[in-house]
């Protein structure tokens, strides 16, 4: 398990060291973060072999217990025909029995190591996970500084401001039209003629709105 813990110590303090003083610090994150999954997957790996054997040791210690019994009940039938046969029964007896403790300490020992181990894992993944969101946290921070820094230069750049070279770029588009022929001639004499005629039938639409409302009215009342 110590060897789990100064791996992660390592990555730690290596990502810290290095974010400090290398340029490109989304790929030396990006780095941190593959060794720690790397780390991670050992670590997996190593766990589900300490539950496999485990679990075969679980089932010979079933065995072992099954194989006691066994040997037993053939030292007391024995007993009574052949004592030097029942002797060795119980030798045989006592040689699973010790075998039984055996196994149950060495379940115990790989319960606590898988245990070290689930918690190890759970650690590296979660710090994976920390450091993950931390990087996208970055990136966003960093876009959002880059567009930002972009906008400045581009209004640095000129004297008048972003705006006013919008308005030049405009006025020369609007000359680039006028030189290809593109605009058409503005008549003031006719959209002044058109506006008092339009205002006219608004007008007379007005006025029939407001004599059918009457109309409607005075029906009413009769």
């Amino acid at each position: 398990m110590s060897i789990i813990r100064r791996l992660q110590a390592t990555i730690t303090a290596g990502l810290d060291n290095a974010v400090s003083q290398v340029e490109n610090h989304d790929a030396v994150v990006e780095a941190a973060l593959k060794d720690a999954r790397t780390a991670a997957a050992r670590a997996r790996v190593r766990l589900a072999r300490v539950q496999k054997e485990e679990a075969n040791m679980r089932t010979k210690h079933g065995e072992l217990q099954t194989m006691h019994q066994k040997w037993t009940d053939r030292a007391i039938r024995a007993a009574e025909q052949d004592e030097t046969q029942a002797l060795e029964c119980v030798k045989r007896r006592n040689a699973c029995e010790q075998q039984i403790t055996q196994t149950q300490e060495a379940i115990t020992r790989h319960k606590e190591l898988e245990r070290n181990v689930g918690t190890s894992v759970d650690r590296i993944e979660s710090r994976i996970t920390d450091l993950t969101q931390q990087r996208n946290l970055m990136r966003s921070r960093h876009s959002a500084a880059d567009a930002l820094r972009v906008i400045n230069k581009i209004e640095g750049d000129c004297a008048d401001g972003i705006d006013d070279t919008f308005e030049r770029w405009e006025m020369l588009v609007t000359e680039t039209e006028y030189m290809a022929g593109n605009t058409a001639h503005i008549d003031t004499l006719n959209d002044s003629y058109n506006e008092a005629e339009d205002a006219e039938c608004l007008k007379a639409d007005l006025a029939d709105i407001l004599s059918k409302e009457k109309s409607d009215k005075e029906v009413d009342n009769e």
